[in-house]
């Protein structure tokens, strides 16, 4: 997986956390956006997406995403790779706070509606709670479950419980909301043009 390579050299690189206006800390940029959807879709056409949800959406996702994760989306942005028009994966950025600061993840979910690639696009908190490539990519083709989840088949990590628990309940969240989306699209498609 490229994003735990990724993260590790650029985590590397860094010597010092840079600072914000007021004094405290400002998240370290790892990778833009753009830079993230070219790693995801080298060669790819990839297009912005917008959908809304209604109550009974955000309901369904908070349902499917299970206890304790928070789902308030009511607009939903996400990118499509195409490669000759063929999907090639959907991803989603996911902002979210790990204990007093933020972190944003890119999850780019499969056709099946597993996770394909995760990459770490910022990270507000100190570095020692940046868990190591090798635990980011225990998330790599995992679709939603009840096995999706720390102590199931994401092992935590000593020195980062939060960001270990911020990141799973991350993946939920997306693969919750990619889930909705695939069934209100199903739902569209069945009911024929207007």
């Amino acid at each position: 997986m490229r994003a735990a390579g990724t993260i590790l050299a650029v985590v590397a690189l860094l010597s010092a956390a840079p600072v914000a206006d007021g004094g405290a800390p400002a998240s370290k940029v790892f990778l833009t956006q753009d830079e993230a959807l070219k790693l995801a879709f080298p060669g790819c056409a990839v297009e912005r997406r917008t959908a809304f949800l209604d109550e009974v959406d955000r309901k369904r996702s908070a349902e499917l995403a299970g206890k304790g994760v928070d789902v308030d989306q009511r607009v939903v942005y996400f990118y499509e790779g195409r490669r000759d028009g063929k999907l090639v994966g959907t991803a989603y950025f996911d902002a979210h706070r790990v204990r007093t600061l933020d972190e944003v993840l890119m999850f780019v979910i499969d056709d099946r509606a597993h996770v394909q690639r995760l990459e770490m696009l910022s990270f507000g908190e100190p570095e020692e709670y940046i868990p190591r490539g090798k635990w980011y990519a225990q998330f790599v083709g995992k679709g939603l479950s009840d096995d999706l989840r720390l102590k199931g088949d994401i092992k935590g990590v000593t020195g980062a419980t939060l960001t270990a628990t911020a990141t799973t309940s991350a993946a939920r969240r997306t693969l919750a909301l990619h889930t909705v989306l695939a069934e209100k699209s199903a739902r569209r498609s069945a009911a024929g043009p207007r």
